[in-house]
């Protein structure tokens, strides 16, 4: 009989194990059993073949993993606990795994391995977090700098059957200054009564609680914005240093304002405990500080209070009343609160098939929450930029006078309706509903950019690229957007090189673009540019002609859709 050959080889180990299962299968052992069966195949398998790992066993509630990569076994695991959080919004039993990976030398046999590369992988899991991942001191080491990730030195562990202590390390994520914030400030004169709001700091360590931190900030963004007499930077900017080990001082620099607010959140049973402090960000100097505790109920009442001390703190000649009358609206449950959150996730990756769940979940939780009928508004049109249908814009239209007739105060609300309303050609219904949305939240930069390509669709050209590069003194490191609509602007101006270096910053172009980016090629004359263009074009929308796209993408007058009739025939689109 021939022995089966042993070898060693050096690996990157993963062990994960499902935090009480037991008591799960006490509890509901058809269910829990259902549920992480769907958890294995949809989300756990999936990262581990897309980082190129192998499944050596599974355990029932655990998995033993094999990585060639320590790189790839550290950013695996951090997005299994991330999908993780999103699927315990929505679903039910929740699941949550520790996970512990280590770097070390492994006995193979066959398809098994052993050795004390997987022992220290196996007990490093056990002290983990629940929802967490734990690494040994060799994997920390060997990722260095190479993943957007931060670790936590938790200091040496003496492990079961583990002959020396071994040095551990905690995973966090989010953790490095923005590409580009350094550059992004508009000048070196600070604008009068300008103030960030960063997002708040999940102080308890659950992954879960992130939503709610961030969340709590951009309320307070939000009712600050409402004050004329503040220059609020938006969301999309400020909340670009999420997690980032960034000093005031400089952040205030990269976003060109007097005042930062910061903060952070814990919570701990039915208890949540809000700090927040208003900071002068030239000096560093903590102007004011607070800390709130409160039922988890109470959570809105919180906000709101934090929201009128910091506005009356800073704007002594406010009055009371004009602070309290900020915080007047309909609180959300919390469940809904929180889905809401992770909707405006995906709606900002233009994800609606991962948003439309979340977004039909807080509606489920809370019938009347109006910010959940404009995060549906939003995510019906992000299915219409990407496959232009005169149904789904319909949807978004009846979402978003739901939203404005649960809450007539909805920014938003009337920002989406107007956009809705542009797309069908009623412009000056269109631009009642802008100048309402931005009346009621002066600092909302998406209402403002779809004023600007009301303006656009108008025929002032001029007045919508004005408008853009405004709104960058408020927004200086703004979503990719903003340089579609400053590139349709340049377009319509006959800037074409200008337009096609806007156009060009789109990470994940709709099919537009490409019509966009073939416009401008042909009438640059180049004509290979333009066909290649065109070809992307009809991939994205197999029924596209030239009839259709001036259909879908209106402009008022006649003179700018023969503009377009004649540059997409330039390119070579099928009349």
């Amino acid at each position: 009989m021939v022995e089966q050959q042993t070898t060693r080889r050096l690996s990157a180990i993963l062990a994960a194990d499902v935090v009480g299962y037991s008591s799960m299968i006490g509890t509901d052992e058809a269910g829990t059993v259902a549920a992480l069966r769907e958890v294995w195949r949809e989300t756990f398998n999936p990262a581990v073949t897309a980082r190129h790992g192998r499944i050596v066993k599974m355990m029932g509630d655990g998995a033993l993993v094999e990585f060639p990569s320590v790189v790839g076994a550290v950013e695996c695991a951090a997005a299994i606990q991330r999908a993780m959080v999103e699927r315990n919004l929505v679903s039910t039993p929740s699941i949550q795994f520790r996970i512990g990976i280590n770097l070390g030398d492994v006995i193979v046999e066959g398809d098994d391995i052993f050795g004390d590369g997987v022992n220290i992988a196996a007990r490093i899991e056990a002290i983990a977090k629940p929802g967490g991942v734990s690494v040994s001191a060799s994997v920390r080491e060997n990722v260095g700098n190479k993943l957007e990730l931060a670790f936590e030195d938790t200091g040496e562990h003496s492990l079961k059957n583990i002959e020396q202590p071994i040095q551990v390390y905690n995973v966090l994520l989010d953790s490095t200054l923005p590409k580009g914030a350094a550059s992004a400030r508009a000048s070196e004169t600070r604008t009068k009564g300008s103030i960030a709001v960063l997002p708040f700091s999940n102080m308890g360590g659950d992954p879960e609680q992130d939503y709610f931190a961030e969340g709590i900030a951009e309320d307070i963004l939000t009712e600050l914005s409402r004050f004329r007499n503040l220059f609020v930077i938006a969301r999309n900017s400020s909340f670009s240093f999420k997690g980032k080990d960034v000093g005031t001082q400089e952040i205030g620099k990269a976003l060109n304002v007097e005042y930062i607010v910061a903060g952070g959140v814990r919570r701990i049973g039915k208890r949540v405990r809000v700090a927040a402090q208003l900071i002068h960000s030239t000096t560093g100097q903590e102007l004011w500080a607070e800390r709130y505790d409160r039922e988890v109920e109470d959570i809105f009442v919180v906000q709101d209070e934090v929201v009128r001390t910091i506005v009356v703190t800073l704007e002594s000649r406010l009055q009371l009343a004009i602070a309290n009358d900020a915080s007047k609206r309909n609180l959300p449950s919390l469940a809904a609160y929180e889905c809401v959150q992770l909707a405006k996730k995906y709606v900002a990756l233009h994800d609606a098939a991962r948003a439309m769940p979340f977004v039909e979940r807080a509606l489920q939780l809370d019938a009347e929450y109006a910010v959940a009928y404009a995060m549906r508004a939003a995510t019906f049109y992000v299915q219409y930029l990407e496959n232009a249908q005169a149904n789904t814009l319909d949807e978004m239209a009846a979402a978003s006078r739901t939203a404005i007739a649960l809450d007539e105060g909805d920014s938003i609300g009337h920002a989406l309706l107007g956009m809705a309303l542009i797309l069908k050609g009623q412009y000056e219904l269109a631009a009642s509903h802008l100048e309402r949305a931005i009346t009621l939240n002066p600092a909302n930069s998406v209402a403002v950019a779809y004023q600007a390509e009301l303006l656009l669709r108008n025929g002032d050209f001029a007045i919508a690229l004005k408008t853009m590069d405004e709104l960058l003194q408020r927004d200086p490191i703004p979503a990719t957007w903003h340089s579609e609509i400053r590139g349709m602007a340049l377009l319509m101006l006959r800037r074409y090189q200008e337009a096609i270096l806007a156009f060009s910053r789109q990470i994940h172009p709709f099919w537009y673009i490409h019509g966009d980016l073939a416009m401008c090629h042909a009438r640059l004359g180049h004509l290979g540019e333009a066909k290649a263009e065109v070809e992307k074009l009809i991939s994205a929308m197999p029924d596209i002609t030239i009839s259709r796209y001036v259909e879908i993408d209106p402009y008022r007058s006649q003179q700018d859709r023969d503009f377009i009739v004649e540059s997409l025939r330039l390119a070579g689109l099928p009349e």
